[in-house]
């Protein structure tokens, strides 16, 4: 995404824990994206202001766990609450966290 107004760039890469090489290196793959030309031309002179990896569980409805158990319920990434797809993850742990607050309160 490229923030003309606050000259800011964000990329990123995906790679799926199944990928069919079990040898891929995804730092490498990274780096050999952001040497692309057409990638390389958005990130010339700039500064990484922030970096950070994540591991993303991926499965859809029917990866989902039970999510209650007695004395417990699972919430957010432990539930496997993730739009793989819009890579959201944090907002449907919020909002699972909320409704479990607001159910239990």
């Amino acid at each position: 995404m490229y923030h003309q107004d606050k000259q800011l760039v964000h990329i990123g890469l995906v790679v799926g824990l199944d990928y069919a090489d079990p040898y891929l290196n995804p730092y490498e793959e990274f780096q050999r994206f952001k040497n692309h030309p057409s990638i390389r031309e958005y990130l010339e002179g700039g500064t990484c202001v922030s970096y950070g990896a994540r591991a993303l569980n991926e499965g859809s409805y029917f990866a989902v766990p039970r999510l209650t158990f007695p004395g417990g319920l699972l919430v957010g990434c432990s539930a496997s609450l993730l739009n793989v797809l819009k890579i959201k993850g944090s907002h449907y742990a919020i909002a699972s966290a909320i409704m479990a607050a607001d159910n239990i309160y």
